[in-house]
C-alpha cells in the first residue's frame, strides 16, 4: 500500500481562489436583461394602450360620417304616459 504523507497547515493550497476582480460577463448578462424586461414591458404597455384607446363621444353628438339629419329622424322619442289621479 501507498502510504500517505502527514500535511501541514503551509502546503494545503485552496482548490479554487475567490475572484480578485468581479466577474463582468455576469454584471453585463445581468444588465442587458433588465434592459430587455424593461423594453419588452414598455413594448406590450404600448400595444395596450393603443389598442384600448377608443373613440369617446358623448350621446348627443353623431359619429363622424353620420349625416346629422339621419340620426335625428332615427331617433325615436319615448311617448310619455300620464296617469290621472
Amino acid at each position: 500500500m501507498a502510504s500517505i504523507a502527514p500535511m501541514n497547515a503551509t502546503s494545503v493550497k485552496p482548490v479554487t481562489e475567490p475572484p480578485t476582480q468581479p466577474d463582468s460577463a455576469v454584471i453585463g448578462v445581468v444588465v442587458v436583461l433588465v434592459l430587455l424586461t424593461l423594453a419588452a414591458g414598455a413594448f406590450l404597455l404600448y400595444r395596450y394602450l393603443c389598442h384600448n384607446k377608443g373613440a369617446y363621444r358623448t350621446t348627443g353628438e353623431p359619429a363622424p360620417g353620420e349625416d346629422p339629419d339621419q340620426v335625428y329622424n332615427d331617433t325615436v322619442v319615448p311617448i310619455k304616459k300620464e296617469y290621472f289621479i
